[in-house]
Order: C-alpha cells, then sequence, then structure tokens
C-alpha cells in the first residue's frame, strides 16, 4: 500500500465530520487503537484561554469512538 504524500486540512475535516468529529481550533490529537478512535481537545476556561495544568502545559480531555470493522446493513433494504 502506497503511503500518502499529503492530505489538505478540508479533505480531513470532510472525512471526519461523516463520524461527527469536528477539527477547530480546539482539536489537539487523534489516536486510532484496535477498536477506537481517541479524539483529545483542549479544555478551556470561563475566560476563552486554554485552561493551564499547575505543573505547566495545557489540559485536555479526551473521547473514545469505538470503530467497527462494517457498518451495520440498512434495516430498510
Amino acid at each position: 500500500m502506497a503511503e500518502p504524500q499529503s492530505v489538505t486540512l478540508s479533505e480531513l475535516r470532510a472525512a471526519l465530520a461523516q463520524v461527527g468529529v469536528v477539527v477547530d481550533e480546539d482539536f489537539v490529537s487523534l489516536e486510532l487503537r484496535d477498536n477506537g478512535l481517541t479524539v483529545q481537545r483542549l479544555v478551556r476556561a470561563e475566560s476563552g484561554m486554554p485552561a493551564c495544568l499547575p505543573g505547566g502545559g495545557v489540559q485536555c480531555v479526551g473521547q473514545t469512538i469505538t470503530v467497527v470493522a462494517e457498518t451495520p446493513p440498512d434495516p430498510e433494504e
């Protein structure tokens, strides 16, 4: 399998939007494991600035989306 050379941000946003993932200014990282896609996002303070950790850095929160081999068939088919 050939390695992709590049992908545009628009293409990435469109592909992830199909599964409900919004890549915006709070997006930090994606991690794909055997059966899950973890999306890390910044936590923001009430002021709108990224929330800081006591030891330095910014606070992030992760959400894991289940990854299945195939989507189930449409019941109408």
